[in-house]
């Protein structure tokens, strides 16, 4: 409904309390904050912030350190201290040290067979099997078939385990005294045992050891990476860090209250004073209209000083869908499914098909459709409105040429409301030039409207209003106008009224161009045709459908579900997506521009 207010906020405080100031704007959820860079200028001799942010390399290494140990580290709600950088890298070159003694020189290969076989060996404790002095041990894989073969060496000093087993290999750990070492070495290679090192330490141990002050590390430094990735906001002037943004008129009070205990001093200014920059555009709008802001976001947000155009869009699409789909059965589940899916997925398309089913039902009620049966309100409609049979009957032919034409005078209507819109805006944003004389201007207004009159009166009332002084006043003078348009724009503003390109470029380009203009007066206007053409075309599928549920005999409850889902997928997709190409290339183009850049938070994501 409406566009909210912003304010420019600047906040600025020492170097010390830096880091506190930008994590306050985060925990705020409302600074909309502006790079750096655009506010710096030559007159306010701002400067960036050009530190180093090595808080990155230390993350990647961290994560790489906890990956091998098999530790999957995650940000902590607080810290227990605050790390000097040399302490980090004392840390992460102890946290190496004692990752390689635990992990085996093959752990890049290792089978998950091979780990499992690790996980026994354990048992016996890697750091023991190290440091013994007098015995010497192998440790790897074996095929089926050279382990049969140990039976003959059975007569040698060694004595061999096995650990684990699978349909291609036994994981085998054998032990012999130092002196027999190289001799018994030999004999496992003769059967080619595929060697796995042993690991020096449990990494277990590890993990049990470093867990809490890797995690305790690990969160220090994205803490600081993130701040670090927010120092883009930062400028520094008169020796202050300051960062810039817009929050909401209405919630100035409550950022302020953000930053309690920490020496930060506010300026607050209008939007108007910072003409340099461009506010964001944060669109406000009740319960039943807001899932359309989607069309608005898939065109292009409305720039700060524009209109939000949501309900008009809501209420305007809900009208055309439901005339164009006018079913009372099949709008009802619309909107239930539509309702569901809005509630249960937050979806927002979910929540237009809801609202558009409502419109649904009530002109499926008024043409007397219920999936597709045409006559099963006729009793009700008789009662109601003293008709004969219904209200309205989509088939019947009679009625075929009058509801091409209340199709055409919707379209009118419609384009004659944008026109009101956008001559407002206009206005609003001191575009006299574009108020005044375009065709979707003043100008513009009186032609289309003179011309619908004198059509309408014409018709159904015998009234000329086509005689020359009105041609003159109403039809030619517009027509001068959109002619001089650019010269008389320039005359308000008090410039040469003189076209760049001279007098005869611009009368012959001017004279293609208002003939462009009239011709996109019929041609739009026209355009709206297509909303009593899929009136009829929903008609004539159903009555397709209906036809065959009466073909098809036993079958026929299963063909009139069938084919009441495929016409609402397949109709009310067409009818959907020609919807919405009336609101964006017969609607929009009159009044919106868009361009408007997302009201979106301060976030450490930033």
């Amino acid at each position: 409904m409406a566009i909210t207010k912003m304010k420019f906020v600047a906040t600025n405080t020492d170097a010390e309390h830096l880091d506190k100031m930008l994590l306050a704007c985060v925990k705020s959820n409302l600074l909309h904050p502006e790079p750096a860079i655009n506010i710096i200028t030559e007159e306010n001799g701002g400067k960036l912030i050009s530190d180093e942010n090595i808080y990155s390399e230390y993350i990647t290494t961290l994560k790489t350190l906890g990956y091998n140990i098999g530790l999957n580290l995650k940000v902590k709600d607080d810290i227990s201290k605050h790390y000097t950088k040399e302490e980090i890298n004392e840390f992460i070159l102890e946290l190496e040290e004692q990752v390689s003694l635990a992990i085996s020189k093959d752990s890049t290969y290792l089978t998950d067979d091979d780990k499992i076989a690790l996980d026994k060996l354990n048992e016996y404790d890697f750091e023991k099997i190290h440091k013994c002095r007098y015995l010497s041990f192998g440790f790897g894989r074996l095929s089926h078939e050279s382990f049969k073969k140990l039976t003959m060496h059975s007569k040698q000093p060694f004595i061999v385990n096995k650990l684990h087993e699978n349909n291609q290999y036994y994981w085998v750990l054998y032990t012999t005294s130092v002196a027999f070492s190289r001799q018994i070495n030999k004999i496992f290679d003769s059967l080619y045992l595929e060697r796995i090192s042993i690991p020096n330490i449990d990494v277990k141990k590890v993990v049990q050891k470093y867990s809490e002050k890797l995690n305790d590390v690990y969160t220090f430094c994205s803490i600081n990476d993130e701040l670090h990735q927010l120092h883009q906001y930062v400028l520094i002037m008169d020796e202050k860090h300051v960062v810039c943004g817009f929050v909401p008129e209405g919630k100035v009070d409550e950022f302020k209250k953000s930053f309690d205990g920490i020496p930060v001093d506010f300026r607050i200014k209008d939007v108007k004073d910072v003409s340099n920059l461009k506010p964001p555009t944060e669109l406000k709008n009740n319960w039943f209209f807001k899932p359309f802001e989607l069309f608005i976001d898939m065109y292009s947000l409305p720039g700060y000083n524009e209109i939000d155009p949501t309900v008009f869009v809501g209420i305007t699409y809900c009208i055309l869908f439901g005339i164009m789909f006018g079913d009372l059965g099949q709008g009802f589940i619309l909107f239930l499914l539509g309702t569901f899916f809005e509630i249960k997925k937050k979806n927002r398309l979910m929540g237009v098909i809801a609202r558009v089913g409502i419109t649904s039902m009530i002109f499926g009620f008024l043409f007397g459709s219920v999936f597709g049966d045409e006559h099963i309100l006729n009793p009700i409609h008789q009662s109601l409105f003293n008709v004969r049979e219904k209200l309205f009957d989509v088939m019947a032919s009679s009625n075929t040429m009058a509801l091409l034409i209340s199709a055409v005078a919707i379209g009118a209507v419609l384009i004659l409301i944008t026109m009101i819109i956008n001559i407002f805006v206009k206005f609003k944003q001191h575009k006299l030039e574009e108020a005044l004389f375009s065709q979707n201007g003043i100008a513009g207004f009186v032609f289309y409207g003179y011309v619908l009159c004198a059509i309408i009166l014409n018709a159904m009332y015998s009234i000329n209003i086509t005689k020359p002084v009105y041609l003159a006043i109403f039809v030619g003078i517009p027509i001068l106008l959109f002619f001089f348009k650019e010269p008389l724009g320039k005359l308000i503003e008090k410039e040469n009224p003189k076209p760049h390109a001279g007098w005869g470029n611009f009368v012959l380009e001017t004279i293609f161009e208002v003939l462009e203009i009239m011709l996109s007066f019929v041609t739009n206007s026209l355009s709206y045709l297509r909303v009593g053409g899929f009136v009829l075309s929903h008609a004539g599928m159903m009555l397709v459908v209906m036809t065959l549920v009466e073909m098809t005999g036993k079958s026929g409850p299963i063909v009139f579900i069938l084919g009441n889902i495929f016409v609402m997928g397949l109709e009310g997709l067409i009818v959907g997506i020609q919807t919405l190409r009336l609101e964006y290339y017969e609607m929009f183009s009159r009044y919106y521009i868009g361009g408007g850049k997302k009201y979106k938070i301060l976030t450490y994501e930033d």
